[in-house]
C-alpha cells in the first residue's frame, strides 16, 4: 500500500519543522508532468511545469507518450508519461547539500506509441546505486495512481539522478516528479545516515482522510485496526495547546508543521471491558522499520493515563504524562528491526499502575528504511542531450585557439621589444659603435641559449644590489632564480660610464669571458646556461 504516504519521520534523530515549506519558495524545486508540455496542478497545491522548457534538470534519450483513451474524471497529469524500453534517467542541477523530498507519480494508460503501461516492469535507482523501488508494476492504477516518496540526502557535488530500468522485454515510465529540498532544521546534527527512507503507511487514527499543504496524504486506519470492538473514536473540538516544544524522555512536542492540527484532533481511546488495541500493516520482512507514532490526550485528565506502546508483542515506550495539562501533541520515533513475518503490527494497552485505565492513539506514520544498492545502468544519451556538450567542447576549443593566437602575437610583439631594450640598456656600447671601431663580436645564438631580458630582470629583482655576490673588472655577479627554479648566478658588464670603461676594452674582455665559458664544461665550473 504506497499511495501519497510521506512520513516526516525521525531514526531518533529526525526533527521535522515544515512551517516554512512551501511548493513556490524552495531553493532547488522540481516538479515535472513527464512527456508533456503542458503546466498542470494538483489540488493539494503542487504546480508542475511541462517539458517543453526544461529548468534545470534533463532526461536522457525516451519517449513521450500520450494516453490516448482521455478518460474523464482523471487529472493531466496521469494522462502523459515519459516512457523507454531501455534505462533512462532524469538528472537535476543541485544547489544546496540537505534532504530532500521526491515524490514519484505512476499511473498506466494505453498508449498508440507504446504497450499498455499497466505491463511495465522496471525499478528505479539514484545516483548512489540506492534500490528506490524493484520489479515495480502498476497495475490497475487508472484511477488509482500510485505515488512513492522517499526522503533522499543530496549533496552539491553529486550529479543527482533518477535511473528508471525495465526488466527484460519490458520497459518503464513515469508520470511525475517533485524534488525539493526539505528546511534546514530537518534532520538534527546527530543524524548520520545517508540512507533513504521510504513512506510506507501514514495514517489519522480515528479520523477521517486529510490532504495538508505540502502534499502529505493521511488516510484513515479504519483497515488497519484489528477488532473495531476494541476501540472507540475520540473526537475533539477545542483548542490543542501548541505551547510546548522541546522533549522528554524521547517523547517530542509536536505542532502542525509535524502533523496537520486535525490528526491531534481525533483519536481511537479503549472500549471499556478490552485490554488493548492492536493495528496491523503489510510490510517488507527483508527491510528495518521506522514508526512515529503520534499521541495528544483530549481523551481524560491530565496525568491519569499512562500506558504502554508494543511493536510486533514487544515492549517499547511508556506513554503519559508528558504535560501537566491536556490537549498537548507530542510524538515518538522508533526502529523496527528485521523481522521473519510480512505481518507488522503496533498495538496499545494501559499501564496496570494508572489511576484511569485507557490508551488512545492519534497518528501513525511507518516508514522503510532503503539499503538495496544495485549497479548504475548504461544509459543512451539522446541527441538533444549530447548537443549542448559537443557544441560547449567546440566553442571552448575555438577559446583556446584565439587564447593561444593572442598569446603568440603579444609574445612576438614582446620580444621585440625586449630587443630593444637590450640594444638600449644591456649592452654598453651603442649598436653602431658610438665611435669606436670596435663593434660587438659576440654571438651566441648559434648555442641556443638565449634568455630574454626581462626574465633576468626578474630572476635578480631588477639587478638589485642585494643580490650581488661578486664583482670584477667588467661587472657584477648577481644571485637569481630563473622562472623555472633554476637558481643561477647572473654576469652584467658595465656601462660605458661606468668605472672610466670608454675605449670598449671591457666590453671586449667581457664577451671573450662568455664565449671560454660556453666552451668549457668541469664539474668544479658553474656552465653557462644563456
Amino acid at each position: 500500500m504506497e499511495h501519497l504516504r510521506i512520513p516526516l519521520l525521525s531514526l531518533l534523530f529526525f526533527l521535522l519543522n515544515l512551517s516554512s515549506l512551501h511548493f513556490l519558495s524552495l531553493a532547488d524545486d522540481y516538479f515535472i508532468n513527464c512527456g508533456s508540455h503542458d503546466n498542470v496542478s494538483l489540488t493539494a497545491g503542487q504546480n508542475f511545469s511541462g517539458e517543453s522548457k526544461p529548468a534545470g534538470y534533463s532526461f536522457s534519450k525516451s519517449k513521450a507518450v500520450k494516453d490516448i483513451n482521455q478518460l474523464p474524471g482523471i487529472s493531466p497529469l496521469y494522462k502523459t508519461a515519459r516512457s523507454f524500453n531501455k534505462p533512462f534517467y532524469y538528472q537535476f542541477s543541485i544547489t544546496e547539500d540537505g534532504t530532500y523530498l521526491v515524490r514519484l507519480h505512476f499511473s498506466a494508460f494505453s498508449s498508440s506509441s507504446s504497450n499498455n503501461l499497466s505491463t511495465a516492469v522496471f525499478g528505479v535507482l539514484d545516483s548512489k546505486n540506492f534500490t528506490l523501488s524493484n520489479n515495480f508494476t502498476a497495475k490497475n492504477t487508472t484511477y488509482s495512481p500510485v505515488i512513492k516518496e522517499f526522503f533522499l540526502r543530496i549533496d552539491i557535488t553529486d550529479s543527482f539522478r533518477l535511473y528508471f530500468t525495465p526488466q527484460p522485454s519490458s520497459f518503464a515510465f513515469v508520470n511525475g516528479i517533485e524534488l525539493f529540498l526539505a528546511p534546514a532544521d530537518f534532520i538534527t546534527e546527530n543524524y548520520a545516515s545517508n540512507l533513504p527512507l521510504h513512506t510506507i503507511y501514514r495514517l489519522n487514527v480515528g479520523g477521517s482522510p486529510v490532504n495538508d499543504t505540502i502534499g502529505r496524504h493521511w488516510e484513515t486506519d479504519d483497515s488497519h485496526i484489528s477488532d473495531q470492538n476494541s476501540a472507540k473514536k475520540a473526537p475533539f473540538q477545542n483548542t490543542l495547546n501548541l505551547n510546548y516544544f522541546g522533549q522528554r524522555d524521547g517523547l517530542v512536542a509536536s505542532n502542525e508543521s509535524v502533523a496537520p492540527l486535525p490528526v491531534y484532533q481525533t483519536a481511537r481511546e479503549m472500549m471499556n471491558g478490552t485490554s488493548n488495541i492492536t493495528w496491523f500493516f503489510r510490510v517488507s520482512s527483508k527491510a528495518r522499520h521506522i514508526v512515529r507514532a503520534h499521541f495528544c490526550d483530549i481523551v481524560g485528565q491530565p496525568g491519569n493515563i499512562i500506558f504502554n506502546l508494543y511493536a510486533n508483542g514487544n515492549f517499547r515506550k511508556e506513554i503519559g504524562n508528558f504535560s501537566q495539562y491536556s490537549a498537548v501533541p507530542f510524538y515518538y520515533d522508533f526502529v523496527v528491526n528485521y523481522s521473519e513475518s510480512e505481518l507488522f503490527n503496533i498495538s496499545i494497552r494501559p499501564n496496570n499502575g494508572a489511576s484511569e485505565q485507557n490508551a488512545f492513539l492519534n497518528g501513525l506514520e511507518i516508514l522503510e528504511i532503503v539499503e538495496g544498492l544495485a549497479p548504475i545502468p548504461n544509459v543512451k544519451e539522446s541527441k538533444k542531450n549530447v548537443v549542448a556538450p559537443v557544441v560547449g567542447s567546440v566553442l571552448g576549443g575555438l577559446s583556446l585557439i584565439c587564447v593561444l593566437i593572442v598569446g603568440f602575437v603579444f609574445g612576438f610583439r614582446h620580444r621585440k621589444v625586449e630587443k630593444r631594450v637590450e640594444t638600449s640598456v644591456w649592452s654598453p656600447m651603442p649598436a653602431n659603435g658610438g665611435g669606436s671601431s670596435h663593434s660587438s663580436a659576440l654571438n651566441l645564438n648559434y648555442l641556443g641559449l638565449k634568455i630574454s631580458f626581462s626574465e633576468i630582470q626578474s630572476a635578480t629583482n631588477n639587478f638589485d644590489i642585494k643580490l650581488v655576490i661578486g664583482k670584477g673588472g667588467f661587472g657584477n655577479v648577481y644571485r637569481g632564480t630563473l622562472l623555472n627554479g633554476t637558481k643561477v648566478a647572473v654576469k652584467r658588464a658595465y656601462k660605458r660610464d661606468e668605472h672610466g670603461l670608454g675605449s670598449g676594452q671591457g666590453l671586449l674582455e667581457f664577451e671573450t669571458e662568455i664565449i671560454v665559458l660556453s666552451k668549457i664544461c668541469h664539474r668544479h665550473l658553474v656552465s653557462l646556461i644563456g
